[in-house]
């Protein structure tokens, strides 16, 4: 009996000091607490960020907490360490014991708007819910290194949405992300004219035809971030227009449409539409073979919802599907520059990362007889094989919903050489 008991003593000490580690590993979720209490259920952006363990470990003294921000805070640049940061500021802001909160950009030189916005999102969601439950936080800081970051920073940041900065630069369009009506029709014209009010800096304008084909596929875009999101989904979309006023430079504007919520995996996996599952599963035997380091199944099927009419909401009765990769191919053609110096877009769903820069481009395919258009990331353009691992990672971190993200030039001189075409 004697042996036995110190047997089962070992055993039982094992299992203590296992969950332990496991305790010791595991990283408390801020959020709960502020979930806990009723007032807070409805709050959408704070319900996605708690069940999709948006936070992370991190140093703290006493009631205080110092974020560092890197050398470049944008996903285009740095999509991981990004996402890493913002993890940092969710846990801080929801964290009881944390009093004062130091945002130091002192080394950002690269500042993104689609960053940017995911930061004050947090921030101004967790200010006002403490402050309706009696808490405070102080936040404290500096500014970004150069001056585009300074810019974006000041007009277009947290220092303008917390009301601090009431700057209004002539030299600067914008359209802010945080308006009241979540209408998708108001928010389709509301970019439109935002991106026509960027052309006219340099004397040109969308046509009527230009405004309607944009109408079509930006509506697609935000519909689609209204609806496949979820029912408790949230969205923003935001632009920061920057006119050069050096005549040797061009001017560059930024555009970028957020949504918390499902990734486009997640929102592909819900589909009940028996084609577009057949279509998926099959594109899952295909891609099988490639999956472990850096490609899994989320990043094969986000590729392949790029592709020609490829939609969760995809019907018979419509042409869904076909809005955002048109977005792409129009967009990318009208922000060049006459050195042609191509704009950068990515889209971030999950934990999958895809970058447009003019290295694979959309090119006609054929299947079945039909010609449409594909865009598959690898030299042979083949949508049977693995993307390169350059343009679609999978990052470490995880973003709860997708972000489209793009920066583009208005270049006067190239504008007039395509409209003479």
């Amino acid at each position: 009996m004697g042996k036995l008991k110190i047997y089962y003593n070992k055993n039982r000490w094992a299992k203590i000091e296992r969950n332990r580690i496991k305790r010791k590993d595991k990283v408390h979720n801020p959020l709960a607490y502020f979930l806990s209490k009723k007032d807070n259920i409805k709050n959408k952006t704070l319900q996605i960020l708690s069940k999709n363990n948006f936070f992370t470990k991190m140093n703290k003294e006493q009631n205080k907490v110092k974020i560092k921000f890197p050398k470049a805070f944008c996903f285009i640049k740095n999509p991981d360490i990004t996402l890493n940061i913002l993890k940092q500021i969710n846990t801080a802001i929801f964290d009881n014991n944390v009093t004062k909160i130091y945002l130091d950009y002192s080394n950002c030189e690269i500042f993104g708007l689609d960053a940017s916005l995911i930061t004050d999102v947090i921030i101004l969601e967790g200010i006002e819910i403490k402050r309706k439950m009696g808490y405070k936080v102080d936040l404290v800081g500096n500014i970004p290194k150069t001056p585009m970051a300074r810019e974006i920073f000041l007009n277009s940041g947290l220092i303008k949405h917390l009301g601090i900065s009431k700057i209004e630069s002539p030299n600067v369009q914008r359209l802010d992300p945080f308006i009241y009506d979540k209408n998708t029709n108001l928010m389709t014209n509301k970019v439109i004219e935002y991106y026509n009010n960027c052309l006219r800096t340099s004397g040109y304008t969308l046509n009527e035809k230009g405004i309607n084909h944009f109408n079509k596929l930006i509506g697609e875009i935000i519909g689609n971030a209204d609806e496949h999101s979820g029912k408790n989904g949230i969205w923003f979309v935001s632009g920061h227009f920057s006119k050069s006023l050096n005549e040797t430079d061009i001017s560059k504007g930024r555009l970028t449409f957020i949504s918390f919520g499902n990734t486009i995996y997640e929102s592909l996996k819900k589909s009940t539409n028996e084609i577009i599952k057949n279509k998926l599963e099959n594109q899952t035997k295909l891609h099988k073979n490639f999956f472990g380091l850096g490609w899994n199944e989320e990043s094969s099927w986000t590729v392949f919802a790029l592709q020609w009419m490829i939609s969760s909401k995809k019907t018979e009765e419509n042409d869904r599907g076909t809005g955002t990769i048109k977005f792409i191919e129009s967009f990318t053609e009208l922000g060049k520059t006459i050195n042609n110096e191509i704009p950068k877009m990515i889209i971030l769903s999950g934990h999958t990362y895809i970058l447009f820069d003019g290295t694979y481009t959309l090119k006609d395919s054929k299947k079945n007889n039909k010609i449409t258009k594909a865009i598959a990331f690898n030299k042979n353009n083949d949508l049977n094989k693995k993307a390169d691992g350059k343009y679609v990672k999978l990052l470490n971190n995880r973003f709860p919903g997708t972000i489209i993200s793009c920066e583009f030039y208005v270049d006067k001189e190239y504008l007039k050489k395509i409209k003479e075409k």
